[in-house]
C-alpha cells in the first residue's frame, strides 16, 4: 500500500502507511522477548532506529531529512553490529570475510562517488564503513541457532541500502522501491526474528 501511495506523489499517505509498517517489526521484537535479553535489547534499539530512519526519508522535500535519516541508519547499522558481537565473534574467518566486504565498500564508493556533493562526499562513505563493520560482525557470529538469521538479515539490509542509493543518488524511480523496499523489511523481520532463536 505503501508503494501505491508513494507512487501517486501521496506523500502523507505514504508517511503514515510506512510508520506502521515499520512498528511491526519494532513490535514483532517486543512480542518475541526482546527486553528480556542484552542482545534483545540492543537490537530493539537498532529496529528503533531504523524505524525513526523510515520516517525521516519519507518525509520529502529536504536534503536535510534525508541527511537525519542516514544518521538514524548508521546507528542502527552500530547498533546492530554491537548486538551481533555479543553472539560472539570468530577472528578465523576474517580472512576471508574482510576481503569480500572490503570489494563490496569499495565497489559501492566507485558507483556513488560521481554522484555525490555536499555533505554527502563525507556522509556516504562514513555510512558505508558502517554497513562494513556490521556486516563482519553478522558473517562472524558464532551464534548456534541464530546464525543464518543474523548473516540473512544483515546482508539483505546493506542490499537494500543500494537501492536507497540508487533512488537518491543515481535515478529517482519507483522500480528502485518496489525492489528495495520488501527486501529491507524482509531483512529487518529476519534480524527481529533472531531475538527468538538466540
Amino acid at each position: 500500500m505503501s508503494l501505491w501511495f508513494e507512487a501517486k506523489n501521496l506523500n502523507q499517505l505514504t508517511l503514515k502507511t510506512k510508520l506502521l509498517a515499520s512498528l511491526a517489526f519494532v513490535g514483532f521484537a517486543w512480542q518475541l522477548g526482546a527486553i528480556n535479553s542484552s542482545y534483545g535489547q540492543i537490537m530493539l534499539f537498532g529496529l528503533a532506529l531504523s524505524l525513526m530512519g523510515d520516517v525521516l526519508l519519507a518525509m520529502k522535500g529536504r536534503k536535510l531529512y534525508f541527511l537525519l535519516g542516514i544518521g538514524a541508519f548508521l546507528l542502527a547499522h552500530i547498533a546492530y553490529a554491537v548486538a551481533f558481537y555479543q553472539l560472539g565473534f570468530d577472528a578465523t574467518k576474517l580472512a576471508l570475510i574482510l576481503p569480500v566486504v572490503m570489494a563490496f565498500l569499495l565497489i559501492t564508493t566507485w558507483w556513488l562517488r560521481p554522484h555525490l556533493n555536499g555533505p554527502f562526499v563525507l556522509a556516504v562513505p562514513v555510512y558505508l564503513l558502517a554497513i562494513g563493520v556490521m556486516l563482519v560482525f553478522a558473517w562472524g557470529n558464532q551464534s548456534t541457532s541464530a546464525y543464518a538469521w543474523v548473516i540473512g538479515g544483515a546482508s539483505l539490509f546493506a542490499f537494500s541500502d543500494l537501492w536507497v542509493a540508487r533512488n537518491r543518488f543515481i535515478q529517482a524511480d519507483i522500480r528502485n522501491r518496489i525492489v528495495g523496499l520488501p527486501i529491507y523489511y524482509l531483512a529487518q523481520l529476519m534480524l527481529a526474528y533472531s531475538i527468538a532463536v538466540h
